[in-house]
């Protein structure tokens, strides 16, 4: 346990763990109100404490052996992610930003999609430095940019899942994760869609349409930041450079003995 806690004081700074857990707290304070709901009140608490045990993924890497690649994310990955659980739980499912604010789901998708491709770079450069084996940048970005639309797929097909399993018309419940629903937007900020549906028939696909684009606007954007800013393959700090001579360094000191 020792070695654990400091594995994590080394690998990660103080104002970042500070920084976690005022999001923390606050989610805490949302997952213990959930159980006292008041009228049209949409927040779950389970979905809250699912949400709050993905805010220490990183900590949760860190147990794993360095032959596991998650052992080498760094905690930067956390000060984003935890950021965005916060906007979608708290923000959005416990005080309702999704269904109060017409352009909150939209700018989630557009950031996550961002994000997810940076995340990509990383989890490229995090397998580099457990196999010590250098990767040439258009390659560790296509992977970025590839993890990202992968992440959005799989996003809306647990959506989409979700919808299916939740929507019971016997039972009179509704499954809207994909916003599916009219009756449930309408003469809300969510009957709004980014494209015009043309017909009330479409307004359904405009949702996952509208997710689908922006998510993809985002990954390209991004997409083309770390072509210009490639923060682990530049100038100051080479990740490739830092393999190759420490593989250097090995053979001399084979050749040595």
């Amino acid at each position: 346990m020792k070695e654990y806690i400091h594995r994590i004081r080394s690998n990660c700074k103080t104002w970042e763990l500070v920084f976690w857990w005022i999001f923390r707290a606050l989610m805490i304070y949302a997952f213990v109100a959930g159980f006292f709901r008041t009228p049209f009140d949409i927040s779950d608490p389970l979905q809250v404490g699912a949400n709050f045990i993905a805010m220490f993924a990183w900590e949760i890497f860190m147990i794993f052996p360095e032959k596991c690649f998650v052992r080498h994310l760094p905690s930067l990955i956390q000060d984003f992610s935890i950021v965005m659980i916060f906007a979608a739980s708290f923000c959005g499912k416990f005080l309702n930003f999704y269904y109060d604010s017409r352009f909150w789901d939209s700018g989630m998708h557009l950031l996550s999609g961002g994000l997810c491709v940076l995340l990509g770079y990383e989890i490229v450069v995090a397998m580099q430095k457990r196999d010590k084996k250098p990767v040439s940048i258009p390659v560790a970005l296509l992977c970025a940019l590839c993890f990202s639309f992968f992440v959005s797929t799989c996003w809306e097909l647990v959506e989409f899942t979700m919808d299916q399993v939740m929507t019971n018309p016997a039972k009179g419940t509704i499954g809207d994760a994909q916003h599916w629903c009219y009756a449930l937007a309408k003469g809300t900020p969510k009957e709004a869609t980014l494209f015009d549906p043309k017909d009330i028939g479409r307004w359904p696909l405009m949702d996952t349409m509208g997710d689908i684009i922006l998510n993809s606007i985002g990954a390209v954007a991004a997409w083309i930041f770390l072509k210009i800013f490639p923060y682990h393959h530049g100038k100051k700090f080479d990740v490739n450079a830092e393999i190759e001579a420490n593989g250097s360094e090995k053979e001399k000191e084979v050749i040595t003995k």
